[in-house]
């Protein structure tokens, strides 16, 4: 019996470390890559330059920092020092990021030993940042770590077979993204072709000419790259609109920038207001510095859903409509299938937004219920009447004449 109780107690505690560690409430069958690779899959939550916030951009524990609050993907910026050794850094110099350095020092300039020596200022750096303990680490070094995450490598097409040789010495080019600024869709495709491995990848659009957009998606999905980054400045550019993405939905994901405001249309901010609006316009992907709470807001989606699967079981699947011939039911007979249409066409593409979701749930539930109260009517006979003092009357009046006659007749048959 004591062993009984303290297996049950072994396996308790197994359960609450599980739930602890566990970013959501929501167990997925699905690994990152196999949801990176799946348009129809939920919003992936991808963070800017690791979770800077607590520690320096691209620096080793933001990268951590980042996984440990809930990052799906996690954007890294690469460049190659003088002894080509690849490391973390957004600029081509290390002015910005790094403490004790010259004026504009190109990180091409530096052997790997010499950018060891710098620290990290904290955040974002600049000239107001403080320094930190932390140094620039080697690609390798994160590498090593093989992450619960993706990593986006953000690279120049000339790093692509370094790059790809060290992920396959560590075993981890499942997990990893490459996205090239500087190359189109064609050349990504023929170098997934030359490699002979069906590498996951990202291509880039920035512009708003509509025609370039939708060629820029559409050469991106038959070139074999599974998302591609779109950017603006311009609000509301084409990149937004349902032309873009709307004509490759199912086909790629898209990624939004909703933390840098000059690439996501300037009026947009890293709120879930925007969040909302970028992916109701097809977008399910996004790149944030606000890790923990877009992680909040993508599991407060998928508890939606949820309730909208259950709603969508009990209401279409398990109902069947009455069948009555009138106007007005037939109008409520077509909001029903709208509503039931849409709730699952939700269903099916997990990266709808919550909005969306919520609209949803309304509008089938306000259609079930104005059918039930309709057919209830239909069945009784009194669809469509309203009570009023007018017609309380007239409907008196008709009853003491039907009563009058009644007795009309009635007398006329006694004398007969």
């Amino acid at each position: 019996m004591e062993l009984l109780k303290k297996s049950a107690a072994a396996v308790l505690s197994a359960l609450i470390l599980i739930s602890l560690f566990s970013f959501s409430g929501f167990a997925e069958d699905k690994s990152l890559p196999e949801l990176y690779r799946d348009p129809y899959e939920r919003t992936l939550c991808a963070s800017r330059k690791g979770y800077w916030k607590e520690y320096p951009e691209n620096s080793e524990k933001a990268v951590e920092a980042a996984v440990n609050k809930g990052a799906d993907i996690v954007e890294i910026d690469i460049k190659k020092t003088a002894d080509n050794i690849y490391v973390l850094m957004a600029d081509e110099t290390v002015t910005r990021t790094c403490c004790g350095t010259g004026e504009k020092t190109l990180v091409s300039e530096l052997t790997f030993s010499e950018i060891s020596e710098l620290k990290l200022l904290e955040g974002e750096g600049g000239s107001l940042s403080k320094a930190t303990d932390e140094k620039v680490p080697a690609l390798e070094d994160i590498f090593k770590k093989d992450l619960n995450c993706m990593l986006l490598l953000d690279l120049k097409w000339e790093y692509r077979d370094d790059v790809l040789s060290l992920g396959e010495k560590y075993r981890i080019t499942d997990k990893l993204i490459f996205m090239f600024c500087d190359a189109d869709a064609e050349d990504i495709g023929q170098w997934k072709e030359e490699t002979g491995k069906d590498l996951n990848t990202m291509a880039y659009f920035k512009g708003n000419v509509i025609f370039s957009a939708v060629s820029a998606v559409n050469n991106s999905s038959e070139a074999g790259c599974q998302g591609i980054y779109l950017a603006t400045k311009v609000p509301y550019g084409v990149v937004f609109g349902k032309t873009v993405m709307g004509k490759a939905q199912g086909k790629i994901r898209a990624m939004a920038n909703t933390a840098e405001s000059e690439l996501c249309g300037k009026l947009r901010q890293d709120t879930e207001v925007w969040w909302e609006d970028i992916i109701s316009r097809g977008y399910s992907i996004i790149l944030t510095d606000y890790v923990p709470e877009l992680r909040e807001y993508i599991d407060r989606g998928l508890e939606k859903r949820e309730k909208l699967k259950e709603l969508y079981t009990r209401l279409v699947e398990n109902w069947t409509l009455p069948d009555l011939n009138t106007d007005r039911y037939y109008d409520y007979k077509r909001a029903y299938n709208n509503a039931a249409a849409f709730s699952e066409s939700l269903i099916k593409d997990k990266s709808s937004s919550n909005g969306d979701i919520s609209t949803a749930i309304f509008e089938l539930q306000k259609a079930y219920d104005d059918i039930i109260k309709d057919y209830g009517e239909l069945k009784n006979g009194t669809a469509g009447i309203t009570v009023t003092p007018a017609r309380v009357v007239f409907a008196a009046a008709a009853v003491a004449a039907v009563a009058a006659a009644e007795i009309f007749v009635y007398k006329k048959k006694r004398k007969s």
